[in-house]
């Protein structure tokens, strides 16, 4: 009779164990998620960093828990599922780890397009930027005429465009915001100019690129000579929103469906380990009686 009780308790402690692991696990973790979501409006990274991981090792402890424990599922059962085991947690580490670093990895990019999304070009000199600023496509056609240049912070300054052939053409000016046609071969143009210190020195210059219309002048940051135009930023930067959540999104949906292929075989094939194992105590406590 004693016998017989041994062989009960074994199975009930199978199936308690079992069952009280996987809750405490996943009692944890969905406490552990819901801390992270918190911290949403903090930072919106940390769930989607905390999440995946919360998971991914829930899932490796839970397993691990089991590897751990001979005395409840016998040293045959451990044998048998070992590998799987640990087959099975590499796959998920792994692939959390590779999705989190595409993700990081990706809303970085995203990050860093938006915030140099003003940038036209980089020079290495302020002359280089002001020569580039002050240079047109235009220069072909027409001979250009660039009246002066007052000694103020920020000022118009009037081009005039003549023809080369003797006939100008207002098409030629869609860049420009404000061009008019003096007469049959002269166009002029007013551009904005600007007066400013760049690395230490006061310089003058004027608009006339046509990338550099409806906001371009020349900033410097950290010593590097920037020319900008500010009028493409808003577009770019909602592109680049745009941009980071669809790949976030993707990364999510792809993750998810990963983690889900990965899971769902292997916890079936413990559960039918566990429930054989159980199973097996029965059995043998059966017997015994008998």
């Amino acid at each position: 009779m004693e016998e017989r009780t041994a062989e009960q308790l074994s199975k009930r402690k199978i199936l308690s164990y079992t069952a009280k692991k996987r809750t405490v696990v996943a009692t944890v973790a969905v406490v552990l998620s819901i801390v992270a979501l918190c911290f949403v409006n903090l930072n919106s990274a940390i769930p989607l960093i905390s999440i995946p991981i919360i998971a991914a090792a829930a899932f490796v402890v839970d397993k691990i828990l089991i590897l751990i424990r001979p005395d409840v599922y016998g040293k045959d059962m451990l044998r048998r599922g070992r590998t799987p085991i640990i087959a099975t947690c590499t796959v998920v580490a792994v692939f959390t780890a590779i999705c989190l670093l595409s993700g990081i990895v990706a809303f970085q990019l995203t990050l860093y397009a938006a915030k140099n999304s003003n940038v036209v070009q980089r020079f290495d000199t302020v002359d280089e930027a002001i020569e580039f600023i002050q240079d047109t496509s235009l220069k072909e056609k027409y001979v250009i005429s660039v009246g002066d240049i007052p000694v103020e912070e920020k000022f118009n300054v009037y081009v005039t465009f003549t023809a080369k052939n003797g006939t100008a053409s207002i098409a030629d000016f869609n860049s420009y915001e404000d061009a008019t046609l003096i007469d049959a071969s002269t166009v002029s143009v007013k551009v904005k100019s600007y007066s400013e210190k760049l690395n230490g020195e006061e310089v003058y210059y004027y608009v006339l690129n046509e990338k550099c219309q409806s906001g371009g002048k020349i900033i410097t940051v950290n010593n590097e000579v920037c020319v900008i135009n500010n009028s493409h930023i808003f577009g770019a930067v909602l592109g680049a929103a745009f941009g980071a959540v669809a790949q976030i999104a993707i990364l999510i949906v792809v993750y998810i469906v990963g983690i889900i292929a990965a899971i769902v075989p292997s916890e079936i094939y413990f559960e039918k380990l566990v429930r054989n194992e159980a199973r097996a105590a029965e059995k043998a406590a059966e017997e015994q009686q008998e």
